[in-house]
């Protein structure tokens, strides 16, 4: 009697294990595919540099447009320094200055590879141009889906996914995406000792946003 008593208990927790992880497959956060803010919407965000960054705390706000590059329409999103062009898959193909003039170029894109789930990581190998320089430089770049929870800033408080970034540059990076924004909600970059220009550290944060229809 004791062995089937223990055999049923034995099988009423396997069952039960199994529905929970049943439960907990149907529910893990996933990120199908970037989805960039509509056409019109603006961000406004707060930067804090230190170092090669620069010093002091500014605030810059940007509107999600398009521009073409290489005869391919991108969507233009402001980022640190000038305005960074994506692609249809998220990832970012060149940076252009305040005259619409290319700063830096990638190639392939960089980004990441969708769909995004935690603990996802890739390393791939790209080359930038400076076009200033019109210097071309090989490096490596790695990603890694940390977790996915709540991130709270001045705009509200939203569901991201927490993503780490290094390259062989000396740059490093953590950074909250939103999902439901198509922007970094709150983003930690770092310069080592053996970035070209030296450390540094910005912190940046969104502060507001409206969503075109």
């Amino acid at each position: 009697m004791k062995t089937k008593h223990s055999m049923k208990l034995y099988l009423a927790f396997a069952l039960l294990a199994l529905a929970l992880m049943s439960v907990g497959c149907a529910t893990a956060p996933r990120y199908e595919r970037y989805v960039p803010p509509p056409l019109g919407s603006t961000f406004t965000f707060s930067r804090s540099n230190t170092g090669s960054f620069g010093s002091g705390t500014e605030k810059a706000t940007w509107t999600a447009a398009e521009r073409t590059w290489e005869g391919k329409r991108m969507t233009a999103l402001g980022i640190p320094g000038g305005v960074g062009l994506f692609n249809a898959d998220g990832n970012q193909v060149a940076v252009l200055g305040p005259d619409d003039k290319p700063i830096l170029s990638y190639d392939p894109p960089i980004g990441y590879d969708y769909p995004l789930e935690v603990g996802k990581t890739s390393t791939k190998s790209y080359r930038v141009t400076v076009h200033a320089t019109k210097q071309t430089m090989p490096f490596d770049w790695t990603w890694k889906v940390e977790a996915y929870g709540d991130v709270t800033v001045p705009a509200g408080t939203f569901k991201a996914f927490k993503i780490s970034t290094s390259d062989t540059f000396g740059q490093e990076q953590t950074g909250w995406m939103i999902p439901e924004l198509g922007v970094w909600g709150k983003r930690s970059d770092s310069r080592t000792a053996k970035y070209p220009s030296g450390a540094g550290m910005r912190e940046i944060e969104l502060l507001s946003y409206t969503l075109a229809k």
